[in-house]
């Protein structure tokens, strides 16, 4: 159950996004079928989009991508300290070794995030199939 918990809260800000999304353009006032799965697919593409950059930026962090620049934003705060040999890390590969170790999941960004995504596709297609209407 624990499991499924982070799946479950990320498809529910996404739900939340888009209703965000679809209240600023006015879904409840559309007449138009047409003007409805517009915004739709707006809704629903825009969330799904930025949950699937957020998980390609954790992939990226878990690679250690990031690591030098964390690395060195830590030495600089440890550099302000009253006493500069309290540091947590003395040097810069016990820093990654323990980074190696704290892996992030992030397949469930990709995948509620490729769910919204494709979500915000159906709606474009039903929105271009009704324009040749």
């Amino acid at each position: 159950m624990r499991k499924y918990l982070s799946y479950v809260i990320t498809a529910l800000i996404g739900a939340l996004a888009a209703f965000a999304i679809m209240c600023a353009k006015g879904i409840f006032s559309q007449t138009s079928l047409i003007d409805v799965y517009h915004i739709l697919s707006d809704s629903f593409f825009v969330p799904g989009v930025v949950i699937m950059c957020v998980g390609l930026l954790c992939f990226a962090s878990n690679g250690g991508v990031f690591d030098m620049l964390a690395y060195s934003i830590r030495m600089i705060f440890d550099a302000m300290r009253r006493h500069i040999k309290d540091r947590k890390y003395k040097d810069f590969y016990e820093y990654r070794e323990t980074r190696k170790e704290k892996k992030r999941t992030f397949g469930y960004l990709l995948i509620v995030g490729l769910f919204y995504t494709l979500l915000g596709v159906l709606f474009t297609i039903l929105w271009l199939n009704s324009q040749a209407y």
